[in-house]
């Protein structure tokens, strides 16, 4: 137990929803960001997610408050299903909420139209979160904004990477561009494959590899969508990569793309994907979305593409492509800063001050500490 934290580290904690295995984005959000508040805390952890959560939150719950008498401190990685707020009331404290996607708007920043009934409700669910947990954890300002999410409960924990993991390889000879994303329309594939169509007119034997997750029907759906309408394209390969291989595939690439569209929830947005390629010790080619520009200009980590015109995209790759010097200044900024700033130990314990130490919170939201 760390000797620096304040008594209030004796309350009983429950953090619920960390995951056993890892995957991508939030589901590795969840499993390293939480783990020192939890280890610190020597906190009960119910596992699952949604609906499938619930009955070991409400049990972990129940067990724990009859044989403790404090306030059982309940943090959760995950939006709890509006039929199980409840739980959270009396004698349990809501202490903190992981709002790092909002369900309505990410699904219309992917061009996915959703019901009335069912916009309305993912907006419900949000709205009654935030209203009971005591502090939202985000990872951007701009993105709490959007959320509408109240200035005084908002605590900013960027994403990350596990730097142990994801490490760096030996640079590969061929000119090779990759991105790893979930597989769906609004995520810059599209304008990905065209750039790299572009950069083979100045580097012939450019190649692209895609590492693309299905992430649902919808998604899957879309990725066999794209696999046919790219067969015929033999520089193209989409792969599936599981997390244990992810760093071999990062290695294997020259330069890494992060090619985010034109809309406000990405401009907000700061994804998993951003910070692994920077801990493979890759140069990272950005479109200008804010947040995404903000990490990769204060590493020095990459370039950001003048617009989001594939001619632009193109340069910016074929520039990294054609100078092997400037690929490996900028590899090494963004794996020192990923290792340094960005590393998922770091943050999480950066969330365990905040949240237990009352005088680091206004350091965890300090503008300048969150861009660094």
């Amino acid at each position: 137990m760390n000797p620096s934290v304040s008594s209030t580290v004796v309350d009983r904690w429950l953090v619920a929803g960390i995951p056993r295995t890892m995957s991508f984005g939030g589901n590795l959000r969840a499993a390293h960001l939480w783990r020192t508040l939890a280890e610190r805390t020597v906190a009960v952890r119910p596992t699952g997610f949604g609906r499938r959560g619930l009955l070991p939150l409400a049990t972990a719950i129940a067990t724990t408050s009859r044989l403790w008498h404090r306030p059982v401190h309940v943090a959760s990685t995950q939006l709890i299903p509006v039929i199980g707020l409840p739980l959270l009331r009396g004698a349990v404290r809501a202490r903190a909420l992981d709002l790092h996607d909002h369900p309505r708007l990410q699904s219309e920043a992917f061009r996915l139209v959703l019901p009335v009934a069912r916009s309305r409700q993912l907006d419900d669910l949000v709205h009654r979160n935030v209203d009971l947990f005591e502090r939202v954890v985000v990872p951007s300002a701009s993105f709490a904004e959007l959320c509408n999410v109240p200035t005084e409960k908002v605590l900013v924990i960027s994403n990350g990477a596990d730097t142990a993991h994801i490490v760096p390889a030996i640079a590969p000879s061929n000119p090779v561009v990759a991105m790893v994303s979930g597989a769906a329309s609004g995520r810059g594939i599209e304008l990905l494959v065209d750039a790299v169509a572009a950069v083979r007119a100045e580097v012939p034997n450019a190649t692209l590899r895609l590492a693309l997750t299905a992430t649902g029907p919808a998604s899957l759906a879309y990725l066999r969508e794209i696999t046919r309408q790219l067969s015929d394209r033999s520089w193209v390969s989409i792969e599936s990569v599981p997390y244990a291989s992810l760093s071999q595939f990062l290695g294997e690439a020259a330069v890494l793309a992060v090619p985010h569209p034109r809309n406000d929830y990405m401009d907000a947005a700061l994804p998993v994907k951003l910070f692994d390629s920077m801990a493979a010790g890759r140069p990272v080619v950005v479109t200008p979305r804010h947040e995404t520009v903000r990490i990769v200009t204060s590493c020095d980590a990459g370039l950001v593409a003048r617009s989001d015109h594939v001619d632009d995209f193109a340069a910016a790759i074929t520039r990294l492509l054609l100078d092997q010097s400037l690929r490996h200044e900028l590899g090494a900024n963004a794996r020192r800063c990923a290792v340094e700033h960005y590393d998922w130990s770091v943050l999480a314990g950066h969330l365990a001050d905040a949240l237990l130490i009352p005088q680091a919170a206004s350091t965890a939201n300090d503008p300048q500490n969150a861009s660094r």
